[in-house]
């Protein structure tokens, strides 16, 4: 008899501890203010700059910064971003801001690495100074007629991209 009454008792006591332990319970509370506020803005005047070529075209080829990155087809989808790394150690390497009219060839080296070549023209800012109106619309010309921004073309290369897969 002493050992039936202990089972059920040992039961209860287990499944009260359990029940103690369980953190179901969930609080939330949250306050919102000024939503009728009126909005608030600063307007930052524009700026414009020249740019000067500071050299003739040049070759730039970056293997180091990838030489731990085994091409595979994951390695694939952060190419956009190693094309990034890759002007920007050109630009770098020729005290540039910019690289104008830069190309981008990725390739595929012997030991199955990434090799990234930028050709273009090192350039740095000069002459800045607040835009005018004439300035704007020149701008808002220029957008239209180039229809593609460097860094979608950066993204997507429209089709010059090829993936082999090797088994």
């Amino acid at each position: 008899m002493k050992k039936l009454l202990f089972i059920p008792v040992a039961v209860i006591v287990t499944i009260s501890a359990a029940a103690q332990q369980r953190t179901d319970k969930v609080e939330y509370q949250e306050s919102s203010a000024r939503n009728l506020e009126p909005e608030q803005a600063v307007m930052i005047t524009p700026m414009i700059a020249d740019m000067k070529i500071i050299d003739d075209k040049i070759y730039y080829t970056e293997t180091e910064a990838f030489a731990n990155y085994a091409v595979t087809g994951s390695i694939v989808s952060f190419i956009p971003e190693f094309k990034k790394v890759a002007l920007s150690r050109a630009a770098r390497k020729y005290k540039a801001d910019a690289i104008v009219g830069a190309t981008v060839d990725v390739i595929t080296n012997a030991q199955g690495r990434l090799e990234i070549t930028i050709s273009g023209y090192p350039a740095k800012y000069t002459n800045f100074r607040n835009a005018t109106s004439e300035d704007i619309s020149l701008v808002g010309q220029a957008k239209n007629v180039a229809g593609d921004s460097n860094d979608d073309i950066l993204q997507n290369p429209k089709g010059q991209t090829r993936i082999t897969l090797e088994k």
